[in-house]
């Protein structure tokens, strides 16, 4: 039987929507079996991936066939517009936030190292919760900065207890800062449940900071500087820069939370000078560099 017979065949065509229509009903409790609208759906768009796949393997058009559908049909029960059939093949109207892989549901998630948990120790070096069953890292985005990670293309981040590595694959420069993006040479999924761990290296496995970002507030104020109005914080030891951009945190016993975005205007020694904000002036905060966050990209389920 040749590859066309064995796609168009009504065996493969029956099979192949009971397999998404199942894998749909498990991400989103829906049941569409029997729906006239997404069978419709799956007719018109059927064809597609057969004239757009180029391949000898009926198993790789299936796959792709259930990445093609599985995408529209999760924009369509998300969509509360009126279906209609003349934009299915519009390709910004699919759904791209979810992926499948091995007929399994991922959904794209984006972890940022400054929303981590108290107990981290850095951008570097830090935590999150976590609702999923397993993490599959793509690729990283760091600021270049001055330090071991960054003099050799070649970086290993740890998910628990398993080191990937990741390999420089661009940079670009904004506002006179470097980025440095890096894809997993790998496809491994992690396991995890509840806290994901992550621990950036560089290629000898030697950490690029050993002590905490986070930085203490001796005092903040409203003051008044060469005629112009500012918020001023009092920062021991710090290594902030005009331009930078801080986050106001806000710590209690358990949880750290980033409460305000101020912009740094001047640097005069321990005293950095920023945008006015409403902020209780009585309270305490730390602050860290938000310019400094590091960006995992990947996908979870």
């Amino acid at each position: 039987m040749s590859l066309y017979d064995m796609y168009f065949s009504k065996k493969n065509k029956n099979y192949m929507y009971e397999l998404i229509s199942k894998l749909i009903k498990e991400e989103t409790d829906i049941d569409i079996s029997n729906s006239p609208k997404h069978i419709e759906l799956y007719r018109q768009n059927y064809s597609t991936i057969f004239e757009t796949v180029n391949t000898d393997e009926i198993s790789i058009l299936n796959k792709e066939l259930i990445n093609h559908i599985g995408k529209i049909f999760l924009n369509s029960l998300h969509n509360t517009e009126t279906y209609n059939p003349d934009l299915i093949h519009d390709s910004e109207k699919v759904n791209d936030s979810v992926q499948i892989i091995e007929n399994k549901l991922y959904k794209k998630f984006i972890i940022h190292s400054s929303k981590r948990n108290k107990n981290s120790l850095n951008r570097y070096d830090f935590n999150i919760n976590i609702n999923c069953n397993e993490y599959q890292p793509k690729n990283i985005i760091l600021i270049k900065e001055n330090n071991n990670l960054f003099s050799n293309p070649t970086i290993i981040v740890r998910f628990n207890d398993d080191n990937l590595h990741f390999s420089l694959t661009e940079t670009k420069t904004f506002n006179d800062k470097e980025y440095y993006t890096y894809e997993c040479i790998t496809d491994d999924l992690i396991q995890c449940k509840d806290i994901l761990n992550i621990k950036i290296l560089n290629y000898l496995m030697i950490p690029p900071l050993d002590k905490s970002d986070m930085y203490t507030i001796k005092m903040m104020k409203k003051i008044k500087y060469e005629n112009k109005d500012y918020l001023c914080l009092e920062i021991s030891d710090n290594d902030i820069n005009e331009n930078d951009e801080l986050g106001l945190v806000q710590l209690t016993d358990n949880t750290q939370q980033i409460i305000k975005s101020l912009f740094v205007k001047k640097c005069i020694q321990n005293y950095i000078l920023t945008n006015l904000e409403d902020i209780d002036l009585e309270k305490s905060y730390s602050c860290l560099q938000l310019n400094k966050n590091i960006e995992i990209r990947g996908l979870l389920r």
